[in-house]
This record gives structure tokens, sequence and C-alpha cells, in this order.
């Protein structure tokens, strides 16, 4: 398992080691030990830019992903990029009353879920 973690907000400290025990743990899960991902920390700003750009939404939101598999062919060994907003999940996690790295945590997995070809409307 490889997960490059770039940092581009400073809203919230962020502990790494955690995500990374959470994607280990996720991806064992799911039999992708070998897998390769990436994750960016982002705020509300430019997780709100990028689904515009992407998705035609002129919003924030919690978490996007951008899976780099063939959606008709789940294999390779790099799953692709989740971008989470630290901003969101500091907002929900207190909203919630729960630590933001849980928050972050649901948020990291609902990405990776994404990565692997689960939606948030279809059952696979």
């Amino acid at each position: 398992m490889k997960i490059d973690i770039q940092n581009l907000q400073s809203v919230a400290k962020v502990n790494k080691n955690k995500v990374i025990e959470c994607a280990g743990y996720v991806l064992k899960a799911m039999g992708e030990s070998d897998a390769e991902l990436s994750l960016v920390l982002v705020n509300d700003m430019h997780i709100r830019n990028l689904n515009w750009k992407y998705r035609r939404n002129d919003s924030a939101t919690d978490v996007l992903a951008f899976p780099m598999r063939d959606s008709r062919r789940l294999s390779g060994v790099i799953l692709g990029d989740v971008v989470i907003s630290v901003e969101t999940a500091k907002r929900e996690a207190k909203k919630r009353k729960k630590a933001l790295q849980d928050e972050l945590d649901l948020y990291f997995v609902h990405g990776i879920l994404h990565l692997l070809g689960y939606d948030d409307e279809k059952i696979r």
C-alpha cells in the first residue's frame, strides 16, 4: 500500500499516521493491500472549485473521488485520488459531537469506496 498525502489546507492539523492506518485497514478488508492512492486535504473554497470544474456543482462538499481504474475492469495498482475538505469535516464533526479525526476517517473510507467502484446511489 502506498498513500501520497498532500495537505493544502491550514484549517486544522491532521494526523497523517492515523489516515494511513485507516486506509490500510480499509484496503486490506477490500483485498486491495497493494493499492496506491493519493489523499489531498483542502479547504471549502478549493473543493468547491473542484466540484464545479468536474461535476458542475457550485458548492463545497465533503469528499470527491477521482478513480483512475477503468470502471469496466476493476484492476490495477493505482486507485486514484481522494480530495477531502477539512473545513467541512471540522464543521460536521462539531455538529455531530465527534472528533475531527473520526470525521476525516469516515470521509476517507467513503472516498476509497468510490475509487473501488462503489456508488452512493447504486449497490454494486
